[in-house]
């Protein structure tokens, strides 16, 4: 499997019966396309169902939130997260690698049989024309065949003791990672078929169902092998049938969303550039913007001086072009109609007020790219990226701006023991209004659609001061006042960016809040603290809060964006909601579109005496975010957000702040520019 003359390039992908891209039960080394995200249900005969859900939100990693019914003592399901990493990618010279394991945190009540699921893996894929291969070590349940000896036991202690999934909770989370006295092979083959989208699978495992064993003492695992087909007719669906252990009929219905493949993506043609007219027939600033927002350029504010010609865009306002596709457009669109004496075409991009970057193009560049006689990378090298001055005369006849939008957003729980899945649909309507420079009011209505959040496991045991355990009572009601806030931002130095805020923040508290972002003009990083003090707000009221209720909450960040300015990483340090300490690593991703997919998770101290002891003390969540655009059926635009997360949980809990600083400082900033510089001319 090392090497072959016959690599065919990159393998086409199926999911398993967990969720994730693999064989049947096994797992394999092969990753779903960047930025994909995946959601469905499994039928393992009378034995088990898997509601999944699995993003793959860097190239490189793959997270599945899982939640298990089966038959037990216990009427529980079993939750878990899944994740696998990527060690190397297949190329001539060898297969690709992965790591990655079932359950891996572990998180959740210590019961008896939790943990029946976790185990971790080694895989290798290798792909020979149309047939695919796998071959992997498994450990937990994925090593129950126990051909071997554990090659981590050298190291000792937990890595010689026999793995007991019963003896909890040993058989789960961190510290049983690669133990356990045995290992087992597996592997199998994907053969793609000539159907497009059709591939039989066989498989030998390494699980013996010794959890279900322990359970019925009559209960048959059947055979190691097993044989199935996977189909995928369109991009969006995935489905899967086979024979396994040669006792069981599985079926499996997936839904799948690429945004290289699904994503709409705005048509509009750049401007065209002709010759400069004449000093009398060119247009005033004012005119010229009136046009660049009839174009659909969100343009605020123009003005005309001598040689330079600036125009103030406002990219956070659309997000569904490239930033630097909406900057280009701009430019070609002063180069057309300025009048002939100007030579330098200057576009200020921001948000509410705040600039984040003038960047300055040389007019006769353009003209000469809009001859095919000059490339993005050309222009680059004539192109000065500066920050104007915060004390900066502001511009003439500055636009305000008052925008309506829409969010639908349905959230998926699968971390309940209670209920495999939970769930919670809304609409926000949003109105944002910036009535001058610096200053935004917010407001939001919500109208929620039934849910079932009364089956979460919070309820069972009510917390004397709950954080979010008590969100069943904030989403009963049909319609509600999601937020209604007012905040002043302004940049008193350079690099520095400030953000003071109060009303009802948030669907469940409001109170004041002060942030501020540092982040020097060329930098991939920034450094962020926000401090906020709130209090409960009261679900039967609509702008009630309880004064005896007041929390204290805040947080130091730390982001980083990639290179190409598709990835910003977050760590947050700090106070939550509930008074526990702790952390957050957030990942959000950017694709064509506008589509965003953000990965989190949270790990805290834990629970006190005032808070529910359910859900233990990590919080985790997806999200895969979709711009719509104004059509027939929903004249105002907005988003569809398809989330999985914990729902009801009072450990970990953030502040859901409307208007974050650095949401709003990145879109228009350099690192978006220069990471999306190549699309500036289409």
């Amino acid at each position: 499997m090392l090497t072959s003359p016959a690599f065919a390039g990159e393998a086409s992908v199926s999911l398993s019966d967990w969720g994730g891209i693999g064989l049947l039960q096994m797992p394999n080394a092969r990753m779903a396309p960047d930025g994909s995200m995946s959601g469905g249900l499994t039928a393992l005969g009378d034995l088990h169902r898997h509601y999944t859900i699995s993003a793959q939100p860097l190239p490189w990693l793959e997270v599945t939130g899982r939640n298990s019914v089966y038959p037990g003592y216990y009427g529980l399901s079993e939750p878990g997260l899944d994740l696998k990493l990527r060690l190397r990618r297949e190329d001539e010279h060898g297969p690709a690698i992965v790591v990655g394991g079932r359950d891996v945190t572990g998180s959740g009540l210590d019961l008896p049989g939790k943990g029946r699921f976790a185990g971790e893996y080694v895989a290798l894929s290798r792909r020979w024309w149309d047939v695919d291969l796998t071959l992997g070590m498994g450990w937990g349940t994925l090593g129950e065949a126990g051909q071997l000896r554990n090659p981590l036991r050298f190291l000792g202690g937990r890595f010689r003791r026999d793995r007991d999934p019963s003896a909890w909770p040993t058989a789960r989370g961190p510290k049983a990672w690669f133990s356990g006295e045995r290992v087992a092979l597996f592997g199998g083959a994907e053969w793609h078929l000539p159907v497009d989208g059709l591939s039989l699978k066989l498989e030998s495992s390494g699980d013996r169902f010794r959890a279900q064993r322990q359970d019925e003492p009559g209960f048959d695992p059947g055979s190691r092998y097993s044989l199935g087909l996977s189909w995928r007719p369109t991009s969006w669906a995935d489905l899967g049938a086979a024979y396994e252990q040669g006792r069981r009929l599985m079926l499996r219905l997936s839904i799948r969303f690429d945004p290289a493949v699904d994503a709409d993506k705005p048509d509009r043609s750049p401007p065209s550039i002709g010759p400069r007219p004449s000093a009398g027939s060119a247009l005033s600033a004012d005119a010229i913007a009136l046009v660049a927002r009839s174009r659909g350029l969100p343009v605020r504010s123009a003005r005309i001086e001598g040689e330079l010609a600036t125009l103030w865009l406002d990219p956070a306002g659309t997000g569904r072009m490239p930033v630097a596709r909406e900057v280009g457009d701009a430019a070609r669109l002063l180069a057309d109609l300025a009048p002939p004496e100007v030579e330098r075409l200057r576009i200020v991009t921001g948000a509410a007020g705040l600039d984040a970057a003038a960047v300055t193009l040389l007019r006769r560049d353009l003209e000469r790219a809009a001859n095919h006689r000059g490339s993005a990378e050309e222009i680059w090298q004539t192109t000065q990226l500066t920050q104007l001055a915060p004390a900066a005369e502001p511009p003439p006849d500055w636009r305000p701006s008052l925008d309506l939008s829409t969010r639908l957003v349905a959230t998926f729980d699968l971390a309940e023991l209670g209920t495999p899945l939970a769930q919670r649909t809304h609409t926000d309507v949003m109105l944002r209004a910036e009535p001058m420079r610096g200053l935004v009011l917010g407001g939001g209505l919500r109208i929620n659609a039934p849910s079932d959040l009364e089956l979460l496991d919070t309820n069972a045991l009510p917390a004397a001061q709950p954080v979010r355990s008590d969100l069943p009572r904030y989403a009963d009601r049909q319609m509600s006042l999601d937020h209604a806030y007012g905040a002043w931002l302004a940049r008193p130095a350079d690099g520095l960016t400030i953000r003071l805020s109060a009303g009802h923040l948030e669907e469940m508290y409001g109170g004041i809040g002060a942030e501020a972002l540092v982040q020097p003009l060329t930098a991939r990083w920034a450094l962020g603290l926000d401090l906020n003090h709130v209090w409960k707000r009261r679900p039967d009221s609509l702008l009630g809060f309880d004064r005896t209720d007041a929390r204290g909450t805040g947080h130091a960040s730390v982001y980083w964006e990639s290179p190409g300015a598709d990835t910003t990483t977050a760590l947050r340090l700090g106070r939550y909601l509930g008074g526990d300490w702790g952390g957050t690593v957030e990942v959000m991703r950017r694709f064509d579109g506008g589509i965003g997919l953000t990965a989190h998770a949270t790990w805290t101290e834990g629970p006190d005496g005032a808070q529910s002891r359910f859900g233990g003390r990590m919080d985790w969540g997806l999200a895969l975010v979709v711009p719509i655009a104004a059509s027939g059926w929903l004249p105002v635009g907005g988003t569809v957000e398809t989330a999985v997360r914990t729902l009801g949980r009072d450990a970990g809990q953030r502040l859901q702040q409307p208007l974050p600083l650095y949401d709003l400082r990145v879109p228009g900033g350099v690192g978006r520019l220069a990471g999306t510089w190549s699309r500036l001319l289409n």
